[in-house]
């Protein structure tokens, strides 16, 4: 059931940007899934740093929360703090947080019970802003030479670890409660024993905002749309 629900970190970068000389949007976003609906706020701070916090309202089964603050730096996403907290029926809150030191080159992170640090590398993206990078580096792109991979150095559970995502060259009609789009679907690799799949559909004309996740961790598929979203002024 955890695993599950932790799933559910991916949707979080669907908040909306559109692209300006600052290529990120404050913004609130409402999603539906089939485990109950989503708020998505992504903002920035006094001091420059952007919070993207989501918040899923799945009623007596679940509720979960994650936030992640990071700085922008050249197109690339800088994590600096992580927290994630969730409480599912008939099951033990469960509790996660990680802060990166950039100066020290550390990450010290809690999962339950256990604490630790681990090295960190450059160019190292936290849990929930990863796919917002994929997202930025999407708008960059030459649409007419889509490159068939990308690959990211992601933190997750105490581990440096690459995500690869499989691109598709052209795009394809994705429907969704927000309307009809035309859309690049996106696939993240497993290893060949890992019974997973993680599509995600990037629509340009969003700029290239992720409009549709659908995961299955061979336990429960979990279908995630963008529903409604606005801009913060």
């Amino acid at each position: 059931m955890i695993k599950i629900f932790l799933a559910l970190a991916l949707i979080t970068n669907i908040a909306s940007f559109r692209a300006s000389d600052n290529p990120i949007k404050q913004s609130i976003a409402t999603l539906e899934s089939n485990v109950g609906e989503m708020e998505v706020e992504m903002i920035q701070l006094k001091d420059g740093k952007w919070k993207l916090r989501s918040y899923l309202d799945g009623g007596r089964i679940v509720n979960r929360e994650e936030i992640e603050y990071f700085y922008l730096e050249d197109n690339f996403i800088r994590p600096i703090e992580y927290n994630f907290s969730m409480k599912v029926i008939l099951m033990r809150k469960y509790n996660a947080s990680a802060v990166f030191n950039w100066d020290e080159n550390k990450v010290s992170y809690i999962e339950k019970k256990d604490k630790g640090s681990v090295v960190l590398e450059e160019k190292v993206l936290g849990p929930s802003s990863a796919q917002l990078q994929l997202r930025l580096d999407f708008r960059k792109l030459d649409l007419e030479n889509i490159p068939k991979i990308l690959k990211y150095k992601v933190f997750w559970r105490g581990l440096i670890k690459e995500r690869i995502f499989d691109i598709q060259e052209n795009p394809e009609r994705v429907e969704t409660p927000l309307g009809n789009y035309l859309a690049y679907k996106v696939s993240r690799r497993y290893e060949e024993d890992e019974a997973k799949s993680q599509v995600f559909w990037l629509a340009p004309e969003l700029d290239f905002s992720v409009i549709k996740i659908f995961n299955d961790d061979g336990r429960r598929p979990i279908t995630v749309e963008m529903k409604s979203f606005k801009e913060i002024d």
